[in-house]
């Protein structure tokens, strides 16, 4: 089980992992984690935002993992998570209007997609003192495809 640095731990671990594939590319891109509007920067950049959080229903009813305790022992389950985050990208305004944008995007998504297991080396160096890279099941990112209901009530809020 993980400390109370985890989710921190894996927007971190997921903004190095865009940040380095972008950097690679252009070197002037940034990546940030704030909310939608309150992004002030006119330069190329992502936005990664966490905007919703739940209880994982496959891993919710499970006990402790095995070695976590001894035999005959009982404990308290782990508290399992899915993170949902928005990703969006910002190109500097110009004549071909959000190309840039539209670019940085395409590059974060195939990262994204080619990537899709964090490893424990990422979530340790992503940031200081988490432990979340010790646990045994690994960090998954996969695409959540939203309907058109979810998307006007994200967008709306």
């Amino acid at each position: 089980m993980s400390n109370t640095l985890a989710i921190a731990a894996v927007t971190a671990s997921l903004q190095k992992l865009i940040e380095d594939a972008i950097q690679a590319d252009d070197g002037s891109s940034k990546v940030t984690t704030r909310l939608p509007d309150k992004l002030v920067d006119k330069t190329n950049q992502l936005n990664l935002f966490l905007y919703h959080m739940e209880i994982s229903a496959a891993w919710r009813n499970q006990n402790e993992l095995p070695g976590q305790l001894k035999r005959g022992e009982s404990g308290n389950p782990s508290l399992p998570l899915d993170l949902y985050y928005l990703l969006t990208a910002y190109g500097k305004s110009t004549a071909l209007g959000e190309e840039d944008g539209h670019k940085l995007l395409g590059r974060a998504m195939s990262v994204l997609h080619d990537h899709s297991l964090l490893g424990a080396d990422e979530i340790r160096n992503a940031l200081p003192d988490n432990d979340l890279f010790q646990q045994i099941e690994r960090v998954r990112i996969t695409a959540q495809p939203l309907g058109i209901d979810d998307m006007n009530k994200l967008w709306g809020a």
